[in-house]
């Protein structure tokens, strides 16, 4: 049983699912999350001495790691992957900014199958997955904890990835991003009520509470995308983002048991 935070969204071990030749991942080894902007004591000492937390990896643009510094944890490694550093301003990036900005379910629809494409056809964003992937062969024990803004998508994608490798189905990756409709389900009604205190628009609030939801079709996207470049999302990982069928054996047997 994963422990409660008092002020870390989203978070997830993502060990127990099943991997390839019947193993599974290593419990305490892959964590997901939200920022780790508000953290507590408490938390950063659960994230210590339950998760033994070693490296930290976030995915946030260069303004939302300025407007929203990741508390710092003694004894961790700290790594900034942005996926869309020197990017057109106008990319989606699924940042707090833009999903609080969305004005409509369709406007929301389009910007975040816009985002998840990206993910595949982005120079940038299948460099980073790569360093991810890199500095997880290179990290021999204790856990990682990825993070974006809401641990939704930036670190959506890069758990499928990293899942994908391991030998997880698709179906059981697809119900893990899934979760965090009901991992950031407080977080988002505290959001929607700033929002409803200052008086913005009903049809707003709804596109803002879509925003801050996943759906599969948005995954599906990235997986859509992969097999029209590179014929399936294996193949993307194999040769869009240059990680090797070797490193994958490599990587099966420091987090698989």
């Amino acid at each position: 049983m994963e422990q409660e935070f008092q002020k870390l969204a989203n978070f997830r071990d993502l060990g127990g699912l099943k991997g390839a030749d019947g193993k599974a991942v290593r419990k305490k080894r892959l964590l997901c999350s939200g920022e780790l902007s508000k953290v507590t004591e408490d938390d950063i000492k659960t994230l210590k001495e339950c998760y033994h937390l070693y490296n930290i990896v976030d995915l946030r643009t260069k303004n939302e790691r300025n407007g929203a510094p990741d508390i710092e944890i003694p004894g961790t490694v700290y790594h900034a992957l942005d996926f869309f550093q020197g990017e057109d301003d106008g990319q989606a990036t699924g940042s707090a900014e833009q999903l609080q900005q969305m004005q409509s379910k369709e406007q929301v629809d389009r910007k975040m199958k816009q985002l998840y494409a990206s993910f595949v056809v982005s120079t940038g964003a299948r460099q980073k997955m790569y360093e991810l992937l890199q500095l997880l062969l290179n990290t021999e024990k204790g856990s990682t904890l990825i993070h974006c803004f809401a641990g939704k998508d930036r670190t959506g994608i890069s758990a499928a990835a990293i899942l994908t490798v391991l030998g997880v189905s698709k179906d059981d990756i697809v119900a893990d991003y899934l979760k965090t409709n009901q991992l950031r389900k407080k977080e988002n009604e505290e959001l929607l009520g700033q929002l409803r205190a200052a008086k913005v628009p009903e049809s707003m609030l709804e596109a803002v509470h879509e925003a801050l939801c996943v759906r599969r079709e948005y995954l599906e996207t990235s997986y859509e995308a992969a097999e029209q470049k590179y014929g399936s999302f294996e193949r993307y990982i194999l040769e869009g983002i240059g990680f090797g069928q070797e490193k994958w054996v490599q990587l099966r047997d420091m987090y698989l048991e």
